[in-house]
């Protein structure tokens, strides 16, 4: 339904425009200028923030997108980890909803079912699971463990923000780019890298390349 393609919703940040990330981008621009165009008035001077979940907006299309709204009186949020806050919020309501429960064991972890495009980037507070490759140009940034259930050829952070005891977990590593909290790998170690080595943590300021084992 088309109620589902663009969500509105109002929080302590100001309004946050949601986006279906599996349905066409031109049926997310016509919903979206219908939505504002029967509320023409109603949000005016309301600061607002469009987030399509885990995927990362297109510029160009998020652009579009944003002047939709600014023809409406919308004002757009600059305020990135208000966004953050937002949607960690968004999430636990949506949690709550389905009535879903923590499990008793293991950590929460957002799950990216695709591959990631140049040009595509998932920022997350917590851990990042991709079912897919992450290819040369796109970006996973977190502020746990990386895992890529695929090849990780792109740029790759973990323990954003400064967790020594992050790990970057592949099937293949050959990132263009690999960081663990504040220490980044040399390119020439990068380039090195081949399809045995299938984790990687840091010990001390080195980093340290072995088999995953689950549970360590």
């Amino acid at each position: 339904m088309s109620s589902d393609l663009v969500s509105i919703k109002g929080t302590r940040n100001g309004l946050l425009i949601l986006l279906d990330p599996n349905r066409d981008y031109e049926e997310i621009r016509q919903t979206l200028m219908s939505k504002m165009e029967s509320a023409r008035g109603f949000f005016k001077g309301a600061k607002f923030s469009i987030s399509q979940g885990p995927n990362e907006i297109p510029i160009k299309q998020k652009d579009e997108l944003v002047n939709i709204c600014r023809q409406y009186g919308l004002i757009p949020n600059t305020d990135k980890a208000a966004l953050v806050r937002i949607m960690q919020k968004e999430r636990k309501t949506s949690e709550a909803a389905r009535g879903s429960t923590k499990p008793e064991i293991g950590e929460a972890a957002l799950m990216v079912r695709r591959s990631l495009r140049s040009g595509q980037r998932v920022t997350y507070e917590g851990h990042i699971i991709v079912l897919g490759d992450v290819n040369p140009g796109a970006e996973v940034i977190s502020g746990g463990n990386v895992m890529v259930i695929g090849n990780c050829r792109g740029m790759v952070h973990a323990g954003a923000g400064g967790n020594r005891l992050a790990k970057v977990i592949a099937r293949r590593l050959n990132p263009t780019s690999l960081s663990i909290a504040e220490n980044k790998l040399s390119p020439e170690i990068s380039k090195s890298m081949v399809s045995e080595y299938q984790a990687v943590r840091l010990s001390g300021q080195e980093f340290i390349f072995e088999k995953y084992m689950p549970g360590r």
